[in-house]
């Protein structure tokens, strides 16, 4: 296959343990979740924001398990029903996210996730995919490989493109390990070297990161 051409990978990743989904899975059976967004909302903290419906029957007992969990930061009810709940949830959760943005590969959004395992669809070359999961071997995160192939997207849609200066941002970022856990530059550092504020800076690389790891078809 040739390594520039758009691939699809569906994979499998078991959650790390010490996260609130691996938690729920551990403790409620039959429960179904649905990743409709997760994107960084804190870059100095690392902390990602996510919009997730669950599914269970004791959706109660599952709400009052993530608002009391170590890893969560802020949560908020956005939608529920009796057994149906839709949540807004910000989580210390930096590698998943930022391997993905080291490795230039987009996520197929909603994800779902099924007995402690996301299902994400990786859209990219068939080169950055590869350096996405010999990542994840480096850093024992679990995952499977279950299917690629060639993917039945045009990427060249205006959404995906950076502007020259968001470019440059982001290979600034990248070159200086930003993105990298543990991460080698501060926002404030890299603000200063790009002559910007550190607010200014944060807006430009949630957009950025926006443009380079959301994907919906």
């Amino acid at each position: 296959m040739d390594s520039s051409k758009t691939s699809l990978a569906r994979i499998k990743i078991k959650f790390p343990k010490d996260l609130w989904f691996a938690d729920i899975f551990n403790n409620f059976q039959d429960v179904r979740m649905e990743i409709e967004y997760f994107l960084p909302y804190d870059l100095e903290k690392s902390i990602g924001n996510a919009i997730i419906e669950i599914m269970h029957y004791n959706i109660d007992s599952i709400i009052e398990k993530i608002k009391n969990h170590a890893s969560v930061f802020e949560f908020g009810i956005l939608e529920k029903e009796e057994t149906k709940v839709r949540i807004n949830v910000k989580t210390k959760d930096p590698y998943l996210l930022y391997a993905v943005i080291q490795c230039g590969v987009l996520v197929n959004f909603p994800v779902r996730v099924k007995e402690g395992y996301a299902y994400w669809r990786l859209i990219s070359s068939r080169e950055r995919i590869d350096k996405l999961l010999t990542l994840f071997e480096e850093k024992n995160i679990s995952y499977d490989l279950l299917r690629i192939g060639k993917a039945p997207y045009d990427l060249d849609d205006e959404r995906y493109k950076l502007s020259l200066e968001e470019s440059q941002i982001l290979d600034k970022a990248l070159s200086l390990g930003f993105f990298e856990i543990p991460r080698k530059i501060s926002l404030e550092e890299l603000a200063n070297k790009l002559g910007k504020s550190k607010s200014a800076l944060s807006v430009m690389l949630r957009k950025i990161i926006k443009k380079k790891v959301m994907f919906q078809s």
